[in-house]
């Protein structure tokens, strides 16, 4: 792909010179008119550039129809039918911060030591959308991309002043939070469907702009859901039979898995509030369940549905072959598989992310599903490549923007991740408390783990506070899990049963292959 360079570096040097040198020996009027000059040659070179709409959800596993999930989701589905399906791509830690700030500026959290909801990259950092206006391009962004302040955290580095940010919201029923529970709601009654009208509006502002200027645009919309509560309009739990939902099974934690890996994390409560505890080996009913992934999957479905409505918006508009359109959730989510209820840990179901990236001219990648590992950190400069500008140095993530012509060929070997442990934790035989407000000299341990085409392995060490990494030469807990014929679906299917013991000489070969990458 042809690279197209839209910056104000990229104008010839002599009107570079003209626009910027301030020694010129010149008058006033002969200035400006360089300056118009130079402002104009921008906005023609940035008028070849593709738009970018940029989607991202909350807690949202890939468990969409064409994922082979039980998800009821056709508006993702048409799009992916035009896009190249990510079936092996993972986020590098599973909480909503952190994710957020590794993906939004390609850094992953080890770099600045960003674990949880206390720290913060640094505010001079080039971000995502930094990256295209600095190329010309309006930048617009809505609701949970970042974690902080409502979405808006450090607002003026990233976004054009033409339109403030959008802020979110949490969710909220009357016997649930963003802990647990769920409710039938109104549209107006839900935080995401205020955030859908206020993004087609912002799309009709960035649409006219492109239409009557040239200038591209680079949208971005988070959505809440499917976080918790689960809220969705009537509508969309009319698309499900709750009782034949499938559950996990098993639907309790392994005896062969150091409990270390085990959390509990959301409160599972039925709409009316009634609560129903559960440990790693003991599972809620299965009636519960059932309940609760149906207002999972219903929130999933509306979510679904305003994706539809922005593409219907973009069609209309005559746009969708000059838009990039990718859509990501910030992690995965478990519903009872290994007996554990939400995010925040190193299994599978936590780290893998529903991806997927339209490029119109890209051909050989619509209706394609790669297998090639790939990390949320890679999104950065994967989408500046793709629209065809300069990637920025000093990004820990790959381009894989080479997928898009050949998405069967496997262009990263490993996919990382890690999550802390906090809590009293005697011993690796324990279960883990979050870490999300503790500081991080005050954690109790590290889980580092890693993917690759055939198996997963994680290593939980003690943590050492000065050093703020992994005692690599002490006490530790492993996990090695087998991922042959792994298709993404069924979720229950894999990682069951650890086999650490039976196959040390992986373990040992794992272990060098994380030591390299989180102690150096």
């Amino acid at each position: 792909m042809q690279k197209v360079a839209f910056s104000p570096c990229s104008v010839p040097l002599s009107l570079k010179e003209l626009c910027l040198i301030q020694e010129i020996n010149h008058t006033s009027i002969y200035r400006q008119a360089m300056v118009r000059l130079c402002i104009l040659s921008m906005l023609i070179a940035a008028a070849a550039g593709l738009n970018v709409l940029y989607i991202v959800s909350d807690d949202m596993r890939p468990e969409w129809g064409i994922y082979n999930g039980s998800a009821i989701t056709p508006n993702l589905d048409e799009l992916a039918r035009s896009s190249l399906l990510f079936r092996r791509s993972y986020c590098q830690i599973s909480v909503c911060s952190p994710s957020r700030q590794s993906f939004m500026s390609s850094r992953r959290p080890n770099t600045y030591d960003v674990w949880n909801f206390i720290d913060a990259v640094p505010t001079t950092i080039t971000s995502l959308p930094r990256v295209f206006r600095d190329n010309g391009y309006l930048t617009l962004g809505l609701g949970k991309l970042w974690h902080e302040d409502s979405g808006a955290w450090n607002a003026n580095n990233s976004w054009s002043p033409e339109l403030p940010y959008y802020p979110y919201q949490a969710g909220k029923c009357p016997h649930g939070g963003q802990g647990g529970g769920h409710c039938v709601q109104k549209d107006e009654q839900i935080y995401d469907w205020h955030l859908l009208n206020n993004t087609l509006s912002y799309m009709d502002y960035a649409i006219q702009s492109r239409l009557s200027t040239g200038r591209p645009f680079f949208l971005a919309s988070g959505y809440r859901k499917p976080h918790a509560p689960w809220q969705a309009p009537q509508r969309m739990y009319d698309l499900y039979n709750q009782s034949a939902l499938h559950t996990a099974d098993p639907d309790t934690f392994s005896t062969t898995t150091p409990l270390v890996a085990w959390s509990g994390e959301l409160s599972v409560k039925l709409e009316n509030g009634t609560t129903f505890p559960f440990s790693p080996f003991k599972a809620v009913p299965r009636w519960v369940q059932q309940d609760q992934r149906h207002a999972y999957y219903a929130s999933v479905s509306y979510v679904d549905e305003h994706v539809g409505a922005m593409l219907s918006k973009l069609d209309a508009a005559g746009l969708r072959n000059e838009t990039i359109i990718v859509v990501h959730a910030d992690h995965g989510y478990l519903l009872s598989e290994h007996g554990y209820w939400e995010k925040k840990s190193n299994f599978e179901n936590t780290v893998r992310v529903p991806t997927m990236i339209h490029v119109p001219n890209a051909t050989a990648s619509h209706g394609q599903v790669t297998d090639s590992l790939f990390e949320l950190v890679d999104m950065m400069p994967t989408v500046v490549s793709l629209a065809g500008l300069t990637v920025p140095s000093g990004l820990d993530g790959m381009d894989q923007s080479a997928l898009l012509s050949e998405p069967h060929t496997g262009l990263k070997e490993y996919a990382f991740h890690q999550y802390p442990a906090c809590g009293k934790l005697p011993n690796f035989n324990s279960t883990r408390a979050e870490c999300n407000q503790v500081p991080k000299q005050q954690f109790k341990a590290m889980g580092y783990t890693v993917r690759d085409a055939s198996w997963r392995y994680t290593r939980w060490l003690w943590w050492n506070a000065t050093k703020l990494n992994g005692e690599w030469d002490g006490e530790y807990a492993e996990e090695l899990y087998d991922h042959a014929g792994d298709l993404g679906a069924p979720f229950d299917r894999f990682e069951n049963e650890n086999v650490a013991a039976a196959h040390q000489d992986l373990c040992q070969q794992y272990t060098a292959v994380l030591r390299k990458h989180f102690e150096t």
